[in-house]
């Protein structure tokens, strides 16, 4: 079973964060979905009607009451919120701990706002389906049927639909920098951002899953160019009046903010407050609301999207939302118009998370059989605690019926194993086109094989909670885990796609992509630099230097000067690369331009010396090595995008 954000989103800041910590001279910014354990749905499994009732809120309160006070101790979170519904009735709500440490003030289920992050996404696909039934949006035509302020190039033949956007499969490039503001008044509407900063396309369309964050953008700035209203207007209209959730906002009210819960980042044991950030995609993640008010939105679409007298959707349009629309694999749970597909515990469960690092994260989820919803946010971004909740009441109230059964390897899987061996990058971290994509070089799975053809996954240190999983397959190219259910399985586009992380698809890495090679690559380099320095430094007083000579040393200068300020650029920055680069990292940036005219200046010295007999050959060798060298380092620069060039 899984529990999980995306993303990315917003997952690629928890991302980046450990990267900056683990990796001094590592390069670029900020992300993927908390891990997440997701079972394969299964038609077969003998499900009981109830385990144990909901019917009672005393027990049910007796249940969080026994083991969320500690569980919160343990994980040194400052509070909690949570709710559950049944039956289309409100059964439980209930807030532990503070929203805000210094006043002392507790979590209050009815008036506490929590950021609830990505679980926003629901709300604008929702207002999407809402314009399908209207017959004002067809899923399936291209989108730049309804967008006035842009348009989105024609990377590929076939065209990016609405289709596309709910199942994330958009084909769309992702980056977090630059996409946020420090204050609500500097944040860019919707479509004005995307005009501006809408990443390019790297796949054809309704290819492969890759959480975005700028496609749920995307999907709301078609809900105001058809509405005609700002976003944030269009949704409260639609779906929060008629649901009466008054206290929830895709804005910043003052009234409402007032009681919004305090995030805290947790450090070393510590929880220190952060400011909030906002959002330019605001409809992808800039969601506050209370557990009372999500109640209600669980219930209605639960109920077909029916809430007493209000209506939200059609029970047609409900249905068509809430089936899987997309998967890698039929053995796999994929995506419906919105919602995450879960297995837990034998059951269906359409499910969202969501996460605004590192300050909050949250979980919805849907039992459309058992009409039962789960809600939980708290203000620090543990993901840990919130799955651990979801799983213990799941294992209370609904216990798995049937037990784990392993299959049986196919014949020849020892000898099969070595094929699938190698590193893969996930498609949630796609990164491939912005200053962002070092995060792809350390958020790399690898997978390694035994003698008995055992494959073993190893997460990246970032994400990675358990050991590493081991895997055998039982049919051809299917793998299943060897302690539970969950299935890994290879396709086409040379990639594999698992139960663990349905938010994305894992594409094969070539050694070139590799850290060790970029590491040895970069400290070669490095060494040649430095000799380049030191040789001038020895030159200059024992024998007359070539003017490609006097060259050699100051493009090495350069070039460790941009090594160095990189790193001190990543730590200075780290999490305020949200809200771009300051004029000193992008100067900082055109540095390998100026490195790249002062190498071609030096190879046609050293070429012409080489010609004419210049010089020791000992110093033309070590000269050409430096060339090499510095031509090697702008080709990794460039392949990192370490650029200005990249900027514009």
């Amino acid at each position: 079973m899984a529990f999980y954000e995306t993303k990315p989103a917003n997952t690629a800041r928890h991302v980046l964060h450990a990267v900056l910590g683990a990796v001094l001279i590592a390069l670029v910014m900020f992300a993927p979905p908390a891990s997440a354990n997701i079972g394969t749905v299964s038609a077969t499994r003998n499900r009981p009607a109830r385990d144990i009732a909901l019917d009672n809120p005393e027990s049910l309160a007796a249940f969080f009451d026994a083991i969320v006070p500690g569980t919160i101790e343990a994980h040194s979170l400052p509070g909690v919120t949570l709710a559950v519904v049944k039956d289309g009735e409100p059964i439980f709500a209930k807030g532990y701990g503070h929203a805000d440490l210094e006043r002392r003030i507790p979590v209050d289920p009815e008036t506490t706002l929590f950021d609830v992050g990505s679980i926003a996404k629901l709300f604008t696909f929702t207002a999407v389906m809402q314009l399908v039934e209207q017959g004002r949006l067809d899923l399936h035509a291209d989108v730049n049927r309804y967008l006035t302020h842009f348009q989105i190039p024609a990377t590929f033949p076939e065209p990016v639909t609405a289709a596309h956007l709910l199942t994330h499969t958009g084909g769309f490039d992702e980056w977090d920098l630059g996409a946020a503001a420090r204050t609500p008044e500097a944040v860019l509407p919707v479509c004005e951002y995307l005009a501006q900063r809408l990443p390019p396309r790297v796949r054809p369309p309704g290819q492969l899953i890759a959480y975005s964050n700028h496609g749920t953008a995307l999907a709301g700035c078609l809900v105001e160019e058809i509405t005609g209203s700002p976003f944030a207007d269009a949704v409260d209209t639609q779906i929060f009046t008629p649901l009466e959730m008054t206290r929830s906002t895709f804005l910043w009210p003052a009234d409402l903010m007032a009681d919004m819960a305090v995030g805290y980042r947790l450090d070393n044991g510590m929880l220190h407050p952060m400011d909030r950030y906002y959002r330019h995609f605001g409809p992808a993640g800039e969601l506050k609301t209370t557990a009372t008010d999500i109640t209600r939105f669980m219930i209605a679409h639960l109920q077909a999207g029916v809430l007493a007298d209000a209506r939200i959707l059609d029970p047609e349009t409900a249905q068509r939302m809430h089936r899987q629309q997309f998967t890698h694999h039929p053995r796999l749970t994929g995506f419906t118009y919105g919602f995450f597909e879960d297995e837990i515990n034998g059951r269906r469960a359409l499910v969202h998370g969501g996460d605004t690092n590192p300050i909050f994260s949250s979980l919805l989820v849907l039992l459309p059989e058992e009409q039962v919803g789960f809600f939980v946010a708290h203000n620090t971004a543990e993901y840990a605690f919130r799955d651990a909740l979801v799983r213990a009441f799941m294992d209370r109230y609904f216990p798995d019926p049937t037990p784990f059964t392993p299959l049986q390897p196919v014949a020849d899987h020892a000898d099969r194993a070595g094929r699938f061996t190698g590193r893969y990058a996930p498609t949630f971290m796609t990164r491939e086109t912005s200053l962002e994509k070092l995060l792809t070089l350390f958020a790399q799975f690898r997978i390694t094989a035994d003698p008995e053809g055992v494959l073993t996954l190893h997460e990246p240190p970032q994400l990675a909670g358990d050991e590493p999983t081991r895997w055998v397959e039982v049919e051809p190219e299917v793998f299943q885990r060897l302690d539970r259910d969950d299935l890994l399985i290879f396709f086409a586009h040379n990639a594999w796609a698992t139960s663990l992380y349905p938010a994305a698809a894992f594409v094969r890495r070539t050694w070139v992509d590799g850290p060790t090679f970029h590491l040895a690559l970069l400290g070669i380099c490095t060494l040649l630099f430095v000799s380049a320095l030191a040789t001038w430094f020895w030159r200059r007083h024992r024998a007359t230097l070539g003017w490609h000579q006097q060259l050699l040393p100051a493009t090495a200068a350069l070039g460790l000067l941009f090594i160095i300020g990189v790193a001190v650029m990543l730590q200075a920055l780290a999490f305020d690369a949200i809200y771009g680069l300051p004029l000193w990292a992008q100067g900082l940036l055109g540095l390998p331009v100026l490195v790249a005219v002062l190498t071609i200046l030096a190879l046609a010295g050293t070429v012409r010396a080489w010609k004419t007999g210049e010089g020791s050959c000992i110093s033309r060798v070590h000269d050409s090595l430096i060339v090499l060298g510095t031509l090697a380092f702008l080709w990794q620069v460039l392949y990192w995008n370490l650029t200005i060039l990249h900027l514009l």
